[in-house]
């Protein structure tokens, strides 16, 4: 047999293969060519300022969630310049993300919480898994940070506290607004982001129901609506304006200004309230105001509603979450085991009159 040359005509170029992939096409040349991969050629800095860009117009996460994300990416970003601005995707180790936790500075105490850990961790996976379907690395080099396991006891408000919280309210600025927001977070354990956005139609008195606009993971939700909050709120609507509840009426639910037009309130405004009620009990620090989300759902909990009931109320997607309101504060945990007696002190007693003082 002869070898037989065959002339083969090739109609699409690199350059339009490239752009069909969305790859470089000095990287897409040099990987037919074997001399170097698609990973070598992006540094960290590049692959977070993409990354960034498109959580910009991601439609699923929160506004909070998203300025959130870009807050520690940037920081992390300013660690890579002062430490490494040419680092490859490949040089994104646990060890360099250890090496960026120990810059960070946590806002008390002397190192982060292994709850924040465990976010920013979160913040990096995604990240590299960003990373992966950017084909900026390839599946061998994604890892999954770990997380610390560290379990995280809810920060909830003790029930001693809460007349002299809400006694408190009443002698601030703004009494009536402000009692009737902590009775709300109280009785509700909704988010401030998804408080701020409640219109009056959203609280239904016909059907004793709140309707919670697209909040956390843009997800809608219904929270049953207790006799008492609904009574405060009310009360509270009447002495600003707003005798009778239309359900057509579509003005802000809590606001500063009531004569003409319902502001609605910001997280910051809501947050300074907070925060100079909790320094005028004298426990400004101990709690936050995602602590009376937190009251809620342990004391809600303690009186006996069920876990996947509670999971729907407070909006979460993984029971995990809520399971999380199940830990009890030392304090609680101590007081109700020592209503029981234990079993051993008990036979002692009988036994041998150990801690019988009846004869003394």
């Amino acid at each position: 047999m002869h070898d037989m040359d065959f002339n083969i005509e090739v109609n699409i170029t690199p350059d339009v293969i490239a752009e069909m992939y969305q790859i470089d096409v000095t990287d897409f040349l040099n990987l037919i060519e074997g001399k170097k991969k698609l990973s070598d050629e992006k540094t960290i800095l590049f692959v977070i300022e993409d990354y960034i860009s498109i959580l910009k117009l991601n439609k699923k996460k929160s506004p909070i969630t998203l300025e959130f994300y870009t807050t520690i990416l940037k920081s992390f970003a300013q660690f890579l310049i002062s430490t490494g601005p040419e680092f490859k995707m490949m040089k994104l180790t646990e060890n360099l993300f250890h090496q960026f936790l120990a810059t960070c500075k946590p806002l008390k105490g002397d190192e982060l919480r292994p709850g924040t850990i465990n976010t920013y961790a979160a913040i990096i996976s995604n990240l590299m898994k960003f990373a992966y379907t950017r084909k900026y690395i390839s599946d061998e080099l994604r890892i999954e940070f770990q997380r610390n396991k560290d379990v995280i006891v809810p920060k909830y408000i003790p029930d001693k506290l809460l007349p002299a919280l809400l006694n408190a309210a009443k002698k601030g600025k703004w009494p009536f607004l402000n009692f009737a927001l902590i009775y709300f977070f109280l009785g509700t354990g909704c988010r401030v982001s998804e408080v701020v956005n409640l219109r009056i139609c959203d609280f239904n008195i016909y059907e004793d129901l709140i309707f919670i606009r697209k909040g956390k993971g843009q997800k809608e939700r219904y929270v049953p609506m207790y006799p008492e909050v609904k009574k405060v709120v009310l009360n509270y609507l009447a002495r600003t304006g707003c005798h009778n509840w239309d359900i057509r009426n579509t003005e802000y639910l809590f606001s500063k200004r009531c004569l003409d037009t319902r502001k609605p309130l910001s997280i910051k405004n809501i947050q300074y309230m907070i925060t100079q009620i909790f320094e005028a009990i004298g426990v400004k620090g101990s709690f936050t105001l995602h602590s009376f989300r937190h009251t809620f759902a342990v004391n809600a909990l303690k009186e006996g509603m069920a876990i996947y009931d509670l999971q729907e109320i407070l909006g979460h997607e993984n029971i995990e979450t809520t399971r999380i309101y199940t830990k009890r504060h030392p304090s609680d945990l101590k007081n109700a085991v020592l209503k029981y007696p234990f079993p051993l002190e008990k036979l002692l007693q009988s036994i041998m009159g150990i801690g019988d003082r009846s004869n003394d």
